[in-house]
């Protein structure tokens, strides 16, 4: 059965019944290898397409998924008999389309044209480069992955968008030998093949394992920081459950009644891409169907607005701003907006410090209700500007909205992961536990 086929009985289903339904259908097509100790350890190469059928009358929804696109008449079933059984005083709501949706490129095709040979080129390549020094006693871990995501929204109010997207990404880790093994590692996203290169990624990721030979402790104290990018894009994560509307209606976030006030350094902005070049998660609209929207969440450091589902937005009777996906509210690509000085710059602007590369334990040691944060951490202390030695056995403390405020310069050394996307930033001052 073609999808309109089966879009078509539960439209007529659902006439036929009284109540509105909407189907949410993702395609996924996934390719990764893993290298060990350069020898292929793990390979996948599949696709797979879950479809979710989701009723609505009198402000309740029932949900009813399967893998298969067959037998419209028992989803429908399954998702009526879902709403009956639902108890809930919260309004659900489906979105009604005809909005403008923003035209960006988020599918490529280039991944796709490769062949298995060529993917595992790459990662030898990438490992290859990694082994080259001889202070790399050992390459551990090499990952490639692309992808191909399909999206399709449609409801009988009349929304009907579907949208395609594709990527990859390249990882390695190196090992250099020292009294103790220390490790390093590098990453890139990409959008075509050519723009992910193995052996600068595999470069990167020995030179970040050497870079820490003769690390050692510092004495605990309240020392200027150079957060570099790769540690940033790590922290920004405790930021997105604050600003998502939800939390903050559930007395979850401590941004709460702070909406157009002054919470981070005036340095200091922060937006919500729809797209980025180098962003894997780019979308022109939500898993509801809205159109995605660029805006400022942190504009010269003041507050600007919160992140909205349509659920939420209901409640505060404000337009939905494009960020309600399964799993909950949350930014597309989270942009910590870059500034005009380089990493080397900001190293000689702090003159005397610690440059944190890493941080570690997010699930433990951070809580985004409070914005509390002790991380174990890693990275390099700075004399005269420049970087003397690498950092060891030290834990990193503070406040994430106390960290926003502290943040004097911001560096244009864009780097992007996932859902956020960060430079390095300058902090006054933060807590470092060493010896």
């Amino acid at each position: 059965m073609t999808f309109e086929e089966f879009k078509d009985r539960l439209f007529a289903l659902a006439k036929k019944n009284g109540v509105e339904v909407q189907i949410s259908f993702l395609e996924t097509r996934e390719f990764s290898l893993r290298l060990a100790n350069g020898d292929l350890d793990q390979y996948t190469d599949a696709g797979k397409f879950n479809v979710e059928i989701k009723v609505l009358k009198d402000g309740k929804t029932g949900t009813f998924r399967t893998q298969v696109l067959e037998n419209p008449e028992k989803c429908f079933e399954e998702a009526l008999s879902n709403l009956q059984v639902k108890d809930s005083e919260e309004k659900e709501y489906f979105f009604e389309g005809g909005k403008e949706y923003r035209e960006m490129e988020t599918y490529v095709g280039r991944f796709e044209k490769l062949s298995v040979k060529e993917k595992m080129d790459m990662a030898k390549k990438a490992h290859e480069s990694a082994a080259k020094d001889e202070r790399v006693v050992m390459v551990p871990t090499v990952m490639y992955k692309d992808m191909v995501i399909k999206k399709i929204i449609t409801n009988t109010l009349g929304l009907d968008v579907e949208s395609q997207m594709d990527g990859g990404f390249l990882f390695a880790m190196a090992i250099a030998r020292d009294a103790n093994p220390r490790s390093g590692s590098w990453y890139e996203l990409a959008r075509t093949p050519e723009d992910l290169n193995p052996e600068e990624i595999g470069k990167r990721a020995a030179e970040e394992a050497i870079s820490l030979i003769g690390s050692k402790t510092i004495p605990s104290g309240k020392y200027p920081v150079l957060m570099r990018n790769t540690a940033l894009l790590d922290l920004m994560e405790m930021f997105i459950p604050m600003i998502s509307a939800e939390n903050v209606q559930k007395n979850l976030s401590p941004l709460k009644g702070k909406l157009g006030e002054q919470v981070g350094n005036p340095a200091v902005s922060i937006k919500d891409l729809p797209y980025h070049p180098k962003g894997l998660s780019s979308t022109p609209f939500d898993d509801e169907g809205v159109p995605t929207t660029e805006k400022f969440v942190l504009e010269n450091g003041v507050l600007k607005t919160f992140l909205h589902n349509l659920k939420t937005a209901r409640k505060e009777g404000v337009e939905p701003t494009g960020n309600g996906f399964v799993g909950g509210i949350r930014p597309v690509n989270l942009m910590l907006m870059p500034g005009e000085k380089s990493f080397e710059e900001l190293l000689k602007e702090m003159d005397r410090g610690v440059v944190i590369t890493e941080v570690e334990g997010m699930h433990a040691g951070a809580n985004s209700i409070s914005g509390e944060f002790s991380l174990f951490a890693k990275g390099y202390w700075v004399e005269n500007g420049e970087i003397a030695h690498g950092v060891e056995d030290i834990t990193i403390s503070g406040n994430f909205l106390d960290l926003l405020r502290k943040i004097v310069l911001v560096g244009n050394d864009v780097k992007v992961s996932q859902h956020t996307i960060a430079p390095s930033v300058l902090v006054e001052v933060l807590d470092v536990a060493g010896k």
